[in-house]
């Protein structure tokens, strides 16, 4: 098994430095692993972690993944951190899986790997042979973590189930928020630009459904506070509770986990009501509309924003064109038909454009934002090494220039046509 280049394996305030990596030891069932040091970024080593790549009798009972933080470090969600950059390793090697392993009565690890996503399998007995006896340990809780993506095409994005997998937690989606924030042209920030067109007066009601991490709102406690009632919501528990923690010490927020095709509140209940780039995940998208139309007043205003259909993942599938590696664009919700099915339920839906591009400078970003996609199966069971230097081939002067499509919809007012979405 090749080692691979460990270099970008940061998130917020952690990155992981690699101490070590061991060979396998196939006469002691012990797989290649990678060490590595948890450190804060101004380089404090606060604990370590490691990743084993493999699956064995052995691992069923020890794990995949192993950390451990100092104890003044404790309570800043660290080790989830670690856990979701080792994720991305994993997926790397083509891990179908990893497993966590814990200490039945240590609740700390258990919460952890809940709110990574970790499916719990058994309270396991550990085998007098396996080094944990030696150690100790009787019993160990068994998590799955599946690192493959859902079903391909339109249905698996837009499925329920597989979109609340893919948002378990906020690993791959702060992935793909960091390659817009290192790399776009547009300084302004999409996320800014998306903000400077709500019309948010003192004394609304706001809804925002799919609120991911929470991080537009990082900043605008002012609007926050000025709303009779600010809502944010998720389909993903995992995801709210990173949004909490984004927004930590923030008042008047209330949060909610929330399916757009069924929204648990009353008729005319909200003045604005917020859906950015998840529209078009909804199995059901004129169910969804309609539920948001419902749960709007009468002179109400609707948000949200999404990409285009020929933006970064067009460009992406155009490099490797002598692989025939064709992804299809999930057109379930574009700028280009989204005005379209917005006018089905609203009477009226403005489209606004926003200009921006990116220049990446290091193409380990854009290899790392490539495996955190929900698609791009066949791509990403390409070597590594072969990405990257596709990637770099198309370099000009040490620039990737890739092009990027991204705007919004605001829609208002109520249309009582049964026309075809």
């Amino acid at each position: 098994m090749e080692f691979l280049p460990v270099d970008g394996l940061r998130c917020g305030d952690i990155f992981l430095r690699l101490e070590k990596t061991c060979g396998a030891r196939p006469d002691k069932q012990w797989v290649p692993a990678y060490y590595f040091s948890v450190c804060l970024q101004d380089g404090t080593r606060i604990g370590y972690c490691d990743l084993r790549i493999g699956h064995n009798d052995r691992l069923y009972i020890g794990g995949n993944i192993g950390y451990g933080i100092d104890e003044k470090y404790r309570g800043h969600h660290y080790a989830l951190k670690a856990c979701e950059l080792l994720f991305t390793l994993a997926r790397k090697h083509h891990m179908e899986y990893v497993i966590i392993t814990c200490d039945p009565d240590n609740m700390a690890s258990r919460r952890i790997c809940e709110l990574a996503g970790g499916k719990y399998l058994e309270t396991a007995v550990v085998p007098e042979w396996h080094n944990m006896y030696e150690e100790g340990m009787r019993r160990v809780r068994v998590y799955r973590f599946d690192l493959e993506d859902g079903p391909e095409g339109k249905e698996g994005a837009s499925d329920s189930k597989t979109v609340k997998e893919q948002y378990a937690t906020a690993t791959r989606l702060n992935t793909r928020i960091s390659i817009h924030s290192r790399y776009s042209t547009n300084k302004q920030g999409f996320g800014n630009w998306i903000a400077s067109h709500y019309r948010l007066r003192e004394g609304m009601a706001v809804l925002e459904l799919g609120c991911g991490t929470g991080e537009m709102w990082l900043g605008k406690g002012r609007i926050i506070s000025g709303c009779s009632r600010f809502v944010l919501s998720d389909l993903s528990e995992g995801m709210l509770e990173k949004a909490k923690e984004t927004l930590r010490g923030q008042e008047g927020i209330e949060y909610r986990i929330v399916d757009i095709q069924d929204i648990p509140f009353k008729d005319r209940e909200f003045d604005a009501v917020i859906a950015n780039m998840m529209l078009y995940h909804v199995p059901d998208l004129k169910k969804g509309l309609r539920e948001v139309r419902r749960v709007m007043k009468e002179d109400g205003t609707f948000y949200c924003a999404t990409y285009g259909e020929n933006g970064m993942m067009k460009y992406i599938c155009g490099l490797f064109e002598d692989r025939n590696i064709r992804e299809p664009v999930n057109d379930a919700f574009t700028l280009q038909n989204g005005e379209r099915k917005l006018k089905t339920v609203f009477s009226y839906a403005e489209r606004l454009l926003y200009e921006d591009s990116l220049e990446v400078t290091d193409v380990g970003d854009m290899v790392d934002y490539i495996y955190s996609l929900n698609g791009m199966t066949v791509l990403r069971k390409l070597p590594e090494s072969r990405i990257r230097a596709v990637l770099e081939k198309n370099m000009r002067d040490g620039i990737l220039h890739v092009p990027k499509e991204y705007g919004m919809f605001i829609a208002s007012g109520f249309f009582t046509g049964t026309g075809p979405l």
